[in-house]
């Protein structure tokens, strides 16, 4: 699963407590000592070895504390320098300028001896380069506790011609990633059922705009709330797209939508496929009819959209929040507010279509330019060791356990204290092990609103989700044009949806599509998955 889906996959509130659902929950990870006391292992002597580590920098504190200051970093560097004798620094990457940034930090020597990507294309680009450390050696001698907690994604992903220069995050649960959300108050208040086709989604958000269920003010409605579609956007357009037909058959450019169809053997991106157009066309329609956010070509950090929808100006959504957050969230200034999950759109074919998570997500890298190494591997292992750590928290702080589920102790001092950054902090899973049942869901949270949310949530994974296929193998046409394929996709895509006249602007997004050799990356695709389908 590319970065899209990925899962970035930010922590909420719902998944904190996820942890020890499974077995496996706690997979190689050791008793957590508190804050200040003596950890478990003997220090080892000498100087301390100095690990530079990326964490992403969504500028989404609810206080203005900094990631660097935060109580589970605090944690982990305290920990860490007794333990295994590291001085953990950490060093933020923007979120929205990834790539950008990463590229800049190669290129000058200055990477941090950990960095992070969701964009397999770049790991690759990197290995051939010769940028990054092979890890194979590493990990086998300092990694025992990452090879117990994360082998399904080291079985299916970090490799580059057969060696092994990523530790990929390994996603717990399959059932996570983007998906729609309605407010079922506004459906209510209008008397009219939630969409099942792109064509009803239509006619609910015409309904939105024009009757105010919300009681905002017609001039304020939005009612489908969207930021500008890069890699730092918590709204996107998968679920919509996927409605019109596109599918997530392939790699495709780091854009928060569908990557493309596969036709007779050959892989077509959703930029160049009818139905990827008959969608744009759609959007330009909501546009224009002021059914779709006017800013979101400018709203590169999300800070218009979050807005939208917590203060209850937004009737639909398509993130990968999950409907509770979303509703507690909302309800902060609207009592009433209930978000609800939009099950897959029912296309011309009648079939239902949407991506579940892959068993992979982030992917660390450790670049050439690292002195030591042996001490990135040794860091990640820690995580793994202390796992329970940055996917809950401090237990009897954060949470407790009962009934081998973690619960909060206080969700709303958890939210300001580690929600908004935890996530970013755990760099070797996401999600956790196999979706929760409805049963579990009403023993975490006694209101049964709660499991009422949920359940259908994670149940659309389970009954429609769909895994990307991964190419590991080179792809140099990839590596060569992917960064400026994306900026190009953001640019004309945007532009193609706000054009006073669609059909020559996408004339013009095409044209600059095969220019840019987009032609030749899904050629290049349709190879590698057609070598893929003969082993």
């Amino acid at each position: 699963m590319k970065k899209g889906l990925l899962l970035g996959l930010t922590l909420t509130l719902v998944t904190t407590v996820f942890a020890g659902c499974s077995k496996n929950g706690d997979a190689g990870s050791a008793s957590t000592p508190a804050p200040g006391s003596s950890a478990s292992a003997t220090k080892t002597p000498g100087k301390p070895q100095k690990v530079r580590v990326s964490v992403w920098d969504r500028s989404n504190s609810p206080d203005g504390t900094k990631i660097t200051d935060s109580v589970i970093v605090k944690w982990i560097q305290e920990n860490a320098l007794k333990e295994d004798n590291l001085e953990v620094e950490y060093v933020p990457l923007p979120r929205s300028q990834e790539t950008e940034k990463l590229n800049v930090w190669m290129a000058s020597g200055e990477a941090p001896d950990i960095i992070i990507t969701y964009n397999a294309d770049l790991v690759f680009q990197y290995a051939e380069q010769g940028g990054v450390w092979q890890l194979d050696e590493l990990l086998d001698k300092y990694g025992a506790d990452i090879n117990k907690l994360i082998k399904p994604a080291l079985d299916t992903a970090g490799t580059y011609k057969g060696k092994r220069y990523a530790i990929p995050a390994f996603r717990m649960s399959q059932a996570a990633g983007p998906s729609m959300k309605i407010r079922q108050d506004w459906l209510d208040k209008l008397g009219l059922k939630a969409p099942t086709t792109l064509d009803e989604l239509y006619t609910v958000l015409k309904a939105f705009k024009e009757k105010d269920p919300g009681g905002v003010g017609k001039e304020n409605v939005v009612p489908w709330a969207i930021p500008a579609i890069n890699q730092s956007a918590k709204g996107f357009f998968f679920g919509p797209m996927w409605g019109a037909g596109v599918n997530s058959e392939g790699p495709g450019i780091d854009l928060y939508m569908p990557t493309g169809n596969l036709v007779s053997g050959q892989f077509h991106s959703s930029i160049d496929t009818q139905q990827g157009k008959e969608f744009f066309a759609f959007m330009n329609k909501l546009y224009k009819e002021g059914l779709i956010s006017k800013e979101f070509v400018t709203d590169v950090n999300s800070q218009k959209y979050t807005q939208q929808y917590t203060s209850g100006q937004a009737g639909f959504v398509d993130s990968n929040d999950d409907p509770w957050s979303l509703t507690v969230n909302t309800r902060k200034t609207v009592p009433t507010a209930k978000w609800v999950t939009v099950m897959p759109f029912k296309r011309s074919d009648g079939s239902q279509y949407m991506q579940k998570a892959s068993s992979y997500g982030l992917f660390n890298m450790v670049p050439k330019t690292t002195k030591n190494p042996e001490a990135a591997v040794k860091f990640l292992n820690f995580l793994a060791k202390h796992i329970n750590v940055v996917q809950s928290g401090i237990e009897g702080t954060h949470y407790k356990v009962e009934n081998g589920l973690r619960l909060p102790i206080d969700p709303d001092k958890n939210a300001k204290e580690i929600g908004w950054y935890l996530g970013d902090l755990n760099l070797l899973t996401q999600g956790y092990m196999g979706p929760p049942t409805k049963e579990q869901l009403l023993k975490m949270n006694t209101n049964p609103e709660y499991a009422e949310l949920l359940t259908p949530f994670y149940e659309q994974f389970e009954k429609y989700g769909k895994e990307a296929p991964f190419i590991d193998s080179p792809r140099p046409v990839a590596q060569k044009n992917i960064v400026n394929l994306t900026k190009y996709g953001y640019e004309a895509l945007s532009k193609a949806i706000i054009a006073s006249d669609f059909e020559k602007e996408w004339t013009n997004t095409l044209d600059g599509w095969v220019k840019l050799g987009g032609r030749d990356y899904d050629k290049e695709i349709s190879e590698k998955l057609a070598e893929m389908k003969k082993k």
